[in-house]
């Protein structure tokens, strides 16, 4: 298999940063705007906010749901559960192999997906703090607190994840249900490669 180049790696990454900010970013504030011509209760920044955050939920939750039902994207979404599964097994103590991993569930609270589902609902609480008139200056400050977003949402995921089984994991609960989607039970050829590639990055 051919190694992928450095520039192809920072193609693909643009590319993705840039569809992210389209379709989560763009375009529920576009179609928001637009109903704000239909209804009064969306004038206000709070209930702008809701609605505009709404839509990237639904946004989020449906495209997901429609790349899933793909056959590659299950398979990959299989091996995400393995590696689910290897984490919890290493993190518990137990040897690390196939029979202990497989006895693990596949929703992790530090998963991805989790902090993709704390950061769209983060962003909500944000931007309601902070009124912004017009479509290029709403569409500014969605672009420009990604980072701040982000950081925050990773720290409530990291304070989440330490005090599991306290009112606090409710905080990463919206992830785990998400990880339904995003996660499939793996077989034991999967958990197997999974394990591997562990070990393989634990070395490195």
């Amino acid at each position: 298999i051919p190694e992928i180049s450095s520039w192809a790696m920072g193609l693909n990454i643009v590319f993705s940063l840039l569809f992210f900010v389209f379709l989560y970013k763009f375009v529920p504030l576009a179609i928001t705007t637009q109903l704000q011509s239909y209804t009064s209760w969306l004038d206000g920044n709070l209930g702008f906010t809701l609605m505009d955050g709404t839509l990237r939920l639904v946004i989020f939750v449906t495209f997901l749901a429609a790349v899933s039902r793909m056959k590659d994207i299950r398979r990959v979404f299989e091996y995400h559960g393995a590696e689910h599964k290897v984490v919890f097994n290493y993190e518990s103590g137990l040897p690390l192999n196939v029979s202990n991993s497989q006895s693990f569930r596949t929703f992790h609270p530090r998963c991805g997906t989790s902090f993709l589902m704390v950061v769209m609902l983060t962003s909500i609480v944000v931007y309601a703090l902070i009124p912004a008139e017009g479509f290029a200056l709403k569409f500014l400050v969605r672009v420009s607190l990604l980072p701040v977003i982000a950081g925050v949402s990773y720290e409530i995921i990291r304070f989440a994840a330490k005090r599991q089984g306290t009112l606090w994991s409710w905080m990463v609960n919206p992830g785990l249900w998400l990880q339904r989607i995003t996660t499939k039970n793996p077989n034991d050829e999967q958990v197997k490669i999974s394990i591997q590639s562990l070990k393989t990055a634990m070395v490195l």
